[in-house]
C-alpha cells in the first residue's frame, strides 16, 4: 500500500505514517503526508477482519481550510454512490465520489496537481 506513495515521488514533499497495524488481511493505516503545493493529506483507512472497510481522506489548505473530505461513513443514503461521498468546502451535503480506496484518491490529486484547476463538486476529474 505504501509503495503507491513511492510511485509518485514529484506528488509529495514528505509523508508518514502515523499508525499502522496488520493482523491477517485486517489493517489499521493513519497517515500524513505534505504535497508539493503544501496542502496537507490526512489518510484513515482500515479493513475489519469480517471484510468490512472504513476510510476517511481529508485534503487540507495550507491554510488547514478543507480542500476535499471523503469518507465512507454510512450517513448519506441518497448519495447515488453511497457510502461512498465527497465533501467540499462550503456544500452543506456531500456529493457523490469515485474515491474509494488510496488509489483513487491519489489519482484524484495527481490530476488535480497536473491539471493545476480545480475540479467541480462531485467531477472525478
Amino acid at each position: 500500500m505504501l509503495h503507491l506513495f513511492d510511485e509518485r515521488p514529484l506528488l509529495f514533499r514528505s509523508w508518514r505514517v502515523l499508525r499502522f497495524e496488520q493482523e491477517g488481511d485486517s489493517y489499521l493505516l493513519h497517515m500524513s503526508a505534505i504535497l508539493r503545493d503544501g496542502s496537507r493529506l490526512e489518510i484513515r483507512d482500515y479493513l475489519f477482519a469480517d471484510g468490512r472497510r472504513s476510510y476517511a481522506y481529508q485534503w487540507m489548505e495550507v491554510n488547514d481550510s478543507l480542500r476535499r473530505r471523503w469518507d465512507n461513513a454510512p450517513h448519506w443514503p441518497d448519495i447515488t454512490t453511497t457510502p461512498h461521498h465527497m465533501h467540499t468546502p462550503g456544500q452543506e451535503t456531500p456529493g457523490a465520489s469515485s474515491v474509494t480506496n488510496l488509489e483513487d484518491l491519489l489519482q484524484f490529486v495527481d490530476t488535480w496537481m497536473a491539471s493545476g484547476q480545480t475540479p467541480e463538486i462531485g467531477e472525478s476529474l
